[in-house]
C-alpha cells in the first residue's frame, strides 16, 4: 500500500542529455530492426492481427475463423492496433505501437531508476533496457512483449515516485496495472501479492494506532487504487458477459497455455530427455493436429471457448496429478527456460552463432548483476525500512516466476520484466541504491 502525504511537486531533471543519449539509442536500434525485418510485422502467429483486422472492419473482437466474440487473446495490444489500422497500414500500425512503447520502457525505467536513488547510473538502466536483445526482437513482431515492458516500467516508475498527491498516484498505479494485465493476464497474481502485503502492513499499523479511534482498516485500504483498476478491467469482464455469457476476467487462453506445457508428448521429448532436447516441429504440429481431434470429440466442434478451454485446462490438471514426478522436473525445466541466457528453437535457427555466443554473454552477465542486485537490495531493505519501494519490484520478479513455473515458458516470457532486471542488476553499482526524496531528485539532477 501507498502510504505517502503529498509533496512538493518536482521537475525531473537530471541530466537531461543522458536521457537524450537513451532514448536516441533506442530509437535507433528500434529503427534498424523495424527495417531489417519488416517483413516480421505482419506475421500473425499468436493471431493479434486478425482480431484487430476484425475490430477495425466493424466485425467486432472476434476470433478470425469462426468469427464469434472471442476472448482467447487480452484486449489491450489488440485495440491499439485496431486503432491504428484504421488510418496506416498493418505493418506501420505494429511499428509505431512497438516503437512508441519501446520508448516509453527506456523513458520510465531512467524515471524509476532516479527516484529510486540510483542516480547517475539511472543512464545505465535506461541504455540496458534500450539495447535488450528480445525488447529489440520483438520490436518488429506484433506481440505483446514491447507493449507490456513499457506498462511495467510505468508502473514501477508511479510506485517508487513521490511527487504526487496519495490519491493521483494509486488511481494512477491502478490503471496502469489495469492496463498491464489487459495486455498480459500474466500480472494478476501480482494483485494477490500486494494484498498480502497490504494486509500485513495495515495489520501492523493498526496495532501501532489502536489507541486512535479515527484508524481503522477501512480508512487504510488502498480504495483508489482498486477503483483505477477497475476503470480499465471492468468493460471487459462486462463485454465478455455480455458477448459470451460468461464475465470472463483473463483470456480463454490459459487452458491451452498450460496444457501445452503440461502433456505427455512435451514430457517424453523435451522434459524426460534433460536440458537442451528441442519439442520438433513436426511431433509439436502433429500435436496439436491431435489436440483439436480430441477436442472436437470431447465437447464437440461446435461448442464455445470457454468449453474448450476449460476442457484443456481440466486434461492438464488431470496429467499433472498422475505425473508429480515428471511434473516436478518440469518445473525445473521450465525455471531454466525463463532464465535461459542464449536464444532457443526459431530465435537460434535463424541466427549466426557469433550472434547467439554475444547474446548469451550479455545475458549472463546481466543475470549475474541481477541476482547480485536483488541479494544487496533485499539485504539493504531489511536493515532499513525507508527502501519499501523496492519490495514491488521483487513482487513483479516473483509473479511471472511462479506463473511460468507451471505455464508455458520460455526465454521471452521474461522480456516485459526487463526494466525489473535492469534496475536491480544496476543496483549494486550505485553507492546507496535508495529511495530520494524529492528535493534530492531535483537537487542532484542540476
Amino acid at each position: 500500500m501507498i502510504d505517502s502525504k503529498p509533496t512538493s511537486k518536482v521537475t525531473l531533471q537530471p541530466r537531461r542529455w543522458e536521457l537524450a543519449v537513451c532514448l536516441i539509442v533506442a530509437v535507433v536500434l528500434r529503427g534498424a530492426v523495424l527495417w531489417l525485418h519488416s517483413y516480421d510485422l505482419t506475421n500473425d502467429r499468436d493471431a493479434y492481427l486478425g482480431i484487430a483486422r476484425g475490430v477495425a472492419e466493424g466485425r467486432g473482437y472476434s476470433d478470425v475463423d469462426r468469427l464469434t466474440p472471442t476472448a482467447f487473446r487480452p484486449p489491450l495490444f489488440t485495440l491499439q492496433l485496431a486503432g491504428l489500422m484504421l488510418i496506416v497500414p498493418t505493418a506501420a500500425a505494429v511499428a509505431i505501437v512497438n516503437l512508441i512503447w519501446g520508448v516509453v520502457a527506456v523513458w520510465a525505467a531512467w524515471s524509476a531508476g532516479v527516484w529510486l536513488g540510483l542516480d547517475r547510473w539511472s543512464m545505465l538502466v535506461a541504455l540496458l533496457v534500450a539495447v535488450d536483445p528480445m525488447l529489440l526482437q520483438y520490436s518488429a513482431q506484433p506481440m505483446t512483449e514491447v507493449t507490456c515492458a513499457g506498462l511495467v516500467a510505468l508502473l514501477i516508475l508511479w510506485i517508487v515516485r513521490r511527487d504526487r498527491s496519495e490519491f493521483v498516484q494509486q488511481m494512477v498505479i491502478g490503471i496502469v496495472f489495469g492496463c498491464l494485465v489487459l495486455c498480459r493476464p500474466t500480472f494478476w497474481p501480482l494483485a494477490g501479492l500486494a494484498s498480502v502485503g497490504w494486509g500485513i502492513c495495515a495489520t501492523v499499523k493498526s496495532c501501532r494506532r489502536s489507541r486512535d479511534r479515527s484508524t481503522s482498516w477501512g480508512s487504510l485500504f488502498p480504495w483508489r487504487l482498486v477503483a483505477g483498476t477497475l476503470i480499465v478491467v471492468a468493460p471487459w469482464v462486462i463485454r465478455n458477459q455480455l458477448e459470451m455469457g460468461s464475465p470472463i476476467l483473463m483470456t480463454t487462453h490459459g487452458g491451452y497455455t498450460l496444457l501445452l506445457a503440461n502433456n505427455p508428448v512435451f514430457y517424453s521429448e523435451v522434459v524426460d530427455r534433460g536440458w537442451g532436447a528441442d519439442w520438433g516441429q513436426r511431433s509439436f504440429e502433429k500435436w496439436q493436429y491431435d489436440l483439436h481431434r480430441s477436442l472436437d470429440e470431447a465437447v464437440g466442434p461446435d461448442a464455445s471457448e470457454i468449453a474448450r478451454d476449460r476442457w484443456q485446462s481440466e486434461q492438464a490438471r488431470q496429467f499433472i496429478v498422475a505425473n508429480p514426478k515428471r511434473f516436478l522436473r518440469a518445473v525445473g525445466y521450465r525455471f531454466r527456460s525463463l532464465w535461459s541466457t542464449v536464444p532457443q528453437s526459431e530465435a537460434a535457427a535463424s541466427a549466426s552463432p557469433k550472434l547467439i555466443q554475444l547474446v548469451g554473454w550479455y545475458y549472463t552477465a546481466v543475470e549475474i548483476l541481477f541476482v547480485v542486485g536483488m541479494l544487496v537490495v533485499a539485504a539493504s531493505c531489511l536493515k532499513e525500512t525507508g527502501r519499501r519501494e523496492w519490495w514491488p519490484l521483487f513482487a513483479l520478479v516473483l509473479t511471472v516466476q511462479i506463473v511460468h513455473l507451471v505455464y508455458w515458458t520460455n526465454a521471452r516470457m521474461r522480456a516485459p520484466i526487463v526494466p525489473v532486471i535492469s534496475l536491480f542488476a544496476v543496483a549494486p553499482l550505485a553507492r546507496k541504491p535508495q529511495m530520494a526524496s524529492p528535493a534530492l531528485v531535483a537537487s542532484s539532477t542540476k
